[in-house]
């Protein structure tokens, strides 16, 4: 067992990456982001394309049993995977700090893959739940948690915007894989569909895998050597005193604004608190919205249609958004961007959303809320960075996960109860919309409480 044990921890070692690391450290470091990108576009890129299963799923069962309870039941095999997903990225964190990137990487595309091709050879939603549910779910946030924080160890400039392409891989793939699970389907059969899905998402997370691995140490040590160097020679005593971990601190990458080095340490931080408070409320509210708007875009007279392009156009603007505001956050501060991208998106509930009666009001909504919105994915490990630093980054951002599995299994609940109970007449929508926007608002207080936190000064870049 030792052994094996020896063997798998030097698997993440042995890829693509490792080859160019020393000779062609550029190489490696454009591998890296492609392969991240391909992960996101496969992980992610799946769970955003559930809707064509959970239509599937809803067809097929609500025929038995005793209609209403049927449907909730299908509709828990998306829920369960959605929860796992976030759980997964915690365990995943600490996992990689074990395992390595690599491996870590591999085993998510098992259980991804795995999951989907089980499923296909299910035919009640209890055995759902466990495959495509729980297995592929674990799979996402496994893979999700690699491919979104891996690149900053490689890049100490445009990191924001790096990341911002990397993870609009989840968003290019939701438009890829979502009209590619529906031809498989008309072609093949549900479960004709989900073998073949299966299959391909494990050959294409393995080939990531092989991508997957963090800058050499021995090249952090120099690039932090030449950052010290850059500071000016002392001619006195007391600028002799510059301490060594103020010299280590010219590399964002090893140190944040906050010197913690452990766990326990980023546990005990406010600033940890006041950052999981926001992802875990706009996370929430963020899912709520993408499933809310074609069915509110139905309720307030639109065709199915348009409900649906609507939605669309939210997703198609969460590709743009997390790539130019990834790139405006390398100018003006990753935490200053977190907080202004999140007011915006919480005024947009509130003056846009809430007020639509049109086609055209709901789809100025759906540019400004996917533009803004879909940047909370990137800025989480940015903001990760900027706090804590690079070292043990997969695991503070896994630590972020655990929250997030309580709020994005509540939030729809509560939003669907607003809707049922106060949409007879038509208010049931606008409570969504109110409801969004309030929790929205809840975490924009918490970015707020955050950035001062950190610093008083409004101008300073952070």
């Amino acid at each position: 067992m030792k052994r094996a044990t020896q063997i798998m921890a030097r698997l993440p070692k042995v890829g693509i990456t490792k080859s160019f690391s020393f000779s062609h450290p550029r190489i490696a470091a454009a591998i890296v982001v492609v392969m991240s990108f391909i992960g996101m576009f496969l992980g992610s890129g799946m769970t955003n394309s559930y809707g064509i299963f959970e239509e599937e799923y809803e067809n097929i069962y609500s025929n038995k049993g005793s209609g209403k309870s049927s449907i909730s039941s299908a509709i828990a095999i998306g829920s369960v995977h959605v929860s796992v997903n976030y759980l997964f990225t915690t365990i995943a964190g600490a996992v990689c700090e074990r395992l390595g990137m690599g491996l870590t990487t591999f085993l998510g595309g098992l259980l991804l893959g795995t999951g989907h091709f089980a499923a296909g050879f299910c035919t009640k939603v209890w055995q759902l739940v466990l495959t495509q549910g729980v297995l592929a779910g674990a799979g996402v946030g496994t893979v999700f948690i690699v491919v979104s924080t891996i690149p900053t160890s490689w890049f100490s400039k445009n990191q924001g915007f790096l990341i911002g392409v990397v993870h609009s891989g989840s968003g290019v793939g939701g438009l890829v894989l979502a009209p590619l699970t529906r031809f498989l389907i008309n072609k093949y059969s549900l479960a004709g569909a989900l073998k073949i899905l299966g299959i391909f998402l494990l050959s294409g997370i393995t080939l990531v895998s092989l991508g997957m691995a963090t800058k050499p140490d021995e090249l952090v040590d120099q690039e932090e050597e030449e950052n010290i160097d850059r500071i000016p020679s002392a001619d006195s005593a007391s600028d002799c005193k510059v301490s060594t971990l103020a010299k280590k601190r010219m590399s964002v990458r090893s140190f944040g604004v906050r010197d913690v080095h452990s766990t326990s340490g980023v546990l005990r931080s406010q600033e940890f608190w006041y950052l999981n408070i926001a992802v875990m409320l706009a996370e929430a509210a963020f899912y709520v919205v993408l499933f809310f708007l074609p069915v509110y875009a139905i309720g307030i007279g639109l065709t199915s249609e348009q409900g649906a392009l609507i939605a669309g156009v939210a997703n198609g603007a969460t590709i743009i958004g997390r790539i130019t505001i990834g790139y405006i956050a390398d100018l003006s501060g990753n935490i200053n961007m977190f907080f202004i991208t999140h007011l915006l998106v919480t005024l947009s509930c509130f003056f846009l959303w809430f007020p639509a009666k049109s086609f055209m009001i709901m789809m100025v909504f759906a540019c400004v809320f996917g533009l803004f919105a879909g940047s909370l994915t990137p800025m989480v490990p940015l903001c990760s960075v900027t706090l804590f630093g690079q070292n043990g980054l997969a695991n503070n951002v896994g630590l972020l996960g655990i929250g997030m599995v309580l709020t994005t299994s509540a939030a729809p609940v509560i939003a669907r109860v607003f809707y049922e109970k106060l949409g007879q007449n038509g208010a049931g929508y606008g409570t969504v919309a109110l409801f969004c926007g309030g929790v929205y608002f809840v975490a924009t207080l918490s970015i707020l409480a955050l950035r001062i936190c950190v610093s008083r000064k409004p101008w300073v870049k952070i």
